[in-house]
């Protein structure tokens, strides 16, 4: 249910937004707190560690700044591409300004309409299992029972049809 899932998802949530702070190195004035680095050093050298490497807070924030518009890129992308029907950005222009650019709309719309079918049906995976296997399976059956009907209950009456004819043949001829 929902309310199940809630609890576990917020925790989630919580140690996504928080495991970034982790390799910020903090001045303190017994030190330095570096977490991640006292996590991730040898514990020979927990007793010697002089920590002299010290990160600005503008290099972080620049080194960081690829990775989290790769990841606004890919938010980005998914919202244009999935458009979600009850959303507070339904009269969101955006979308409609890249649209209107000219000829290639009607491209660009069957290829995204495409790539859109193909994820929204799982990759047509049903379908294929569907007409591979099930109708597979279903013509296999029918010829196994046909063979059934005809072959091997067909030996099976034969012989006691003929099984029938030679004892009444023998009991009449006197046998």
């Amino acid at each position: 249910s929902d309310n199940t899932m809630l609890f576990p998802l917020l925790v989630l949530v919580l140690f996504t937004l928080l495991v970034g702070s982790l390799g910020i190195p903090f001045k303190h004035e017994g030190g330095n707190f570096d977490i991640l680095s006292k996590w991730l050093a040898p514990s020979i050298n927990l007793l010697h560690q002089k920590s002299t490497d010290s990160i600005d807070w503008y290099e972080f924030f620049k080194d960081a700044t690829f990775s989290v518009s790769i990841a606004f890129f890919g938010i980005l992308l998914a919202s244009f591409l999935y458009k979600p029907i009850y959303s507070s950005f339904t009269n969101f222009n955006l979308i409609n300004s890249f649209v209107k650019t000219g000829p290639k709309r009607n491209l660009w719309d069957k290829i995204l309409n495409v790539l859109y079918d193909w994820s929204d049906n799982r990759a047509y995976i049903d379908i294929f299992y569907t007409i591979s296997f099930n109708r597979f399976i279903r013509v296999l059956s029918q010829l196994s029972n046909s063979f059934d009907r005809w072959v091997i209950d067909g030996i099976t009456n034969g012989v006691g049809v003929i099984s029938f004819f030679v004892g009444e043949g023998i009991k009449y001829i006197g046998g």
